[in-house]
């Protein structure tokens, strides 16, 4: 049993208070009930009036008695409930604290350890002449690549939640980022034989430059990763209110009843714990994340077989040319 079912499980118990006028109605109730018995008894109930006038003031008294007894027991059990949830809640709000600051310590200083470790690969196969010998050491580096990428959404999720990033609003030219994406990712697309697309706007955007560029890396990563035939897309239209930025592919889909579910952490689409290349379910995660933080407005439409498409909506200062 945990804390918080130990704290439920104390707010549900009876007061001494409580368990005092339920025992004093029970009690009146009792002695009502026996004079009741004994009006019955005596031949004559007139020549003895008091039993009946008795009788009837111990009845009303342990109905009201009862009455607010009761509302007294509802009353203070919903008040000791809430108290109760309220210290649960803090209790729990102070655990996942402590447990982000244990995350986030550990993080960086695996992440420390990781960036020495991609520097002496590079520097070995540098070093190396045989084949054989620099094919081993280029998967080494991939997979020193693959690990960094996953201890960096660690410390993206853990500084989100804790509070540690701070966007810094400014305006910039969103084809800047475009550029960048095309540049990072068609290599990756063109290795899985599928068609990169992304359609350059020359839009002036009032937004953090940083996280923005994160999100729609993270959007197109994921695309990538879950498409094996067909393209990812990303396009760019003015809308009232901004500009609504699309990331769409045509991969495996999400279902209708897990599209809830694909923003919670670790959640991962095709849920195969096997696969080399799916991630730790923190890329949407860290992109719903991050839209809270900008007040950007996401979302997301899927066809299980037949794609999705991530939607964003972010301020402009100019629409695009």
């Amino acid at each position: 049993m945990t804390r918080i079912e130990q704290s439920l499980r104390a707010g549900g118990e009876l007061s001494t208070g409580q368990i005092v006028t339920i025992c004093a109605a029970l009690g009146l109730a009792i002695v009502a009930s026996v004079l009741t018995i004994v009006g019955f008894l005596v031949p004559e109930p007139s020549s003895v009036p008091w039993i009946v006038v008795v009788n009837r003031l111990l009845a009303l008294s342990a109905i009201w008695l009862t009455v607010l007894g009761a509302t007294w027991l509802i009353l203070t059990r919903r008040r000791s409930n809430a108290v109760t949830l309220r210290e649960a809640q803090r209790e729990a709000d102070r655990a996942r604290a402590a447990k982000l600051r244990f995350l986030q310590t550990v993080s960086n200083d695996i992440r420390h350890h990781l960036q020495t470790l991609v520097l002496l690969n590079g520097a070995l196969i540098r070093t190396v002449d045989d084949a054989k010998a620099q094919k081993m050491f280029a998967g080494q580096g991939d997979a020193l690549a693959h690990l960094s990428d996953l201890m960096n959404s660690l410390l993206d999720i853990t500084d989100i939640e804790t509070g540690e990033v701070t966007p810094t609003i400014e305006e910039f030219q969103l084809e800047d980022v475009l550029i960048k994406l095309n540049e990072e990712f068609r290599d990756k697309a063109r290795a899985k034989q599928i068609e990169l697309e992304i359609v350059q706007a020359k839009a002036l955007v009032r937004t953090d430059r940083e996280l923005l560029t994160k999100m729609l890396r993270s959007l197109v990563s994921n695309g990538i990763r879950y498409t094996e035939k067909g393209q990812v897309t990303v396009d760019c239209q003015p809308v009232t209110g901004g500009l609504r930025i699309t990331v769409q592919d045509t991969g495996i889909g999400i279902a209708d009843d897990h599209l809830a579910d694909i923003f919670d952490e670790f959640y991962r689409i095709d849920n195969d714990p096997t696969a080399r290349d799916n991630g730790l379910g923190l890329g949407l995660t860290i992109v719903d994340r991050i839209s809270r933080l900008l007040d950007i407005k996401l979302n997301v439409t899927s066809q299980v077989g037949g794609g999705s498409m991530f939607t964003l909506l972010v301020p402009v200062v100019a629409r695009p040319l």
